[in-house]
């Protein structure tokens, strides 16, 4: 007991400073998130209540926060100083990585690289999505800093790649969906339809999940790195949506997907996008214990 409470106060000092680090490149992000609007962030967020801003700034901090995870926690191996350098690092792409991000999300849902004006217009179903997005590419960068590599350089470049690869999935995985629906689901949500929105940010969620545990894990070589993220991925998606299909089918009874969006069933298509991240979380869970 005296030594375990030994150990807790001798590693009390480096904890709180990988803490503070964290918390700092969470104000940074935030900060220069601002800087990057040509509007007053804090008018519009806390003095005009803008709910559709409102979701996508709170859903990129909760983002950074998963994300962030992975650099902010640490094992009793870990050296208690030397691996704030690290850190400090990895929290530097990760906040660079987010605000990339940024003009990804306004590429991919509204095809310009800013989408600021339909947020301060109030439209609730872009904020949804895009909060989507953060989400689920909070995960992925989760992922991506999860696991050992031999040196620091080839550490921090894994961690690049394969984050780069997990958004594009995403990103891939979106625009498959947007294909093979009946509906255009970014037309929808231009035009402030929440039960595209749900649909979209349950899909972009669910793949993050699932797509952390390709880019998982202890970096052995480039080539087994490739071939573990993409057997990963695919297996893991193909197998969310097959259960994904099989929940809905269970818990909506007789709703499906294309009558949930075609009489506009909020309530139902939001539900439905829970039901499809959970399923996500069991996906990865057991592709976590195959790998």
């Amino acid at each position: 007991m005296l030594d375990y409470l030994q150990g807790v106060l001798a590693n009390s000092p480096p904890a709180a400073a990988s803490l503070l680090l964290t918390l700092a490149a969470g104000g940074v992000l935030w900060f220069v998130q601002n800087l990057l609007t040509r509007f007053d962030d804090h008018q519009v967020l806390f003095r005009d209540g803008n709910v559709a801003y409102l979701l996508q700034r709170t859903a990129l901090l909760l983002g950074f926060g998963v994300a962030a995870l992975p650099t902010a926690t640490r094992g009793p191996d870990d050296l208690p100083w030397s691996r704030l350098v690290g850190e400090a690092s990895e929290l530097v792409w990760v906040v660079a990585a987010f605000l990339a991000v940024r003009y990804v999300v306004g590429f991919v849902l509204v095809q310009r690289v800013a989408d600021d004006e339909e947020l301060l217009g109030g439209n609730v179903a872009l904020g949804v999505v895009e909060a989507g997005f953060y989400l689920g590419f909070g995960f992925i960068l989760n992922g991506s800093l999860t696991g050992a590599s031999p040196t620091v350089a080839l550490g921090l470049a894994s961690t690049v790649v394969f984050g780069v690869l997990g958004l594009a999935l995403v990103v891939g995985v979106f625009w498959l969906h947007e294909a093979v629906t009946p509906w255009s689901i970014r037309e929808q949500v231009r035009a402030g339809g929440l039960t595209a929105a749900f649909e979209a940010a349950g899909v972009l969620v669910a793949v993050g999940v699932v797509v952390r545990e390709g880019v998982a894990g202890d970096f052995t070589g480039w080539a087994i790195g490739f071939e573990a993220f993409t057997v990963t991925a695919v297996v893991a998606v193909a197998t969310l949506y097959l259960f994904r299909w099989l929940a809905n089918r269970l818990l909506l009874r007789g709703l499906t997907i294309g009558t949930v969006q075609r009489e506009h069933r909020v309530v139902a298509s939001a539900f439905s996008a829970v039901v499809m991240v959970v399923v996500a979380v069991l996906v990865a869970a057991v592709v976590r214990t195959q790998l």
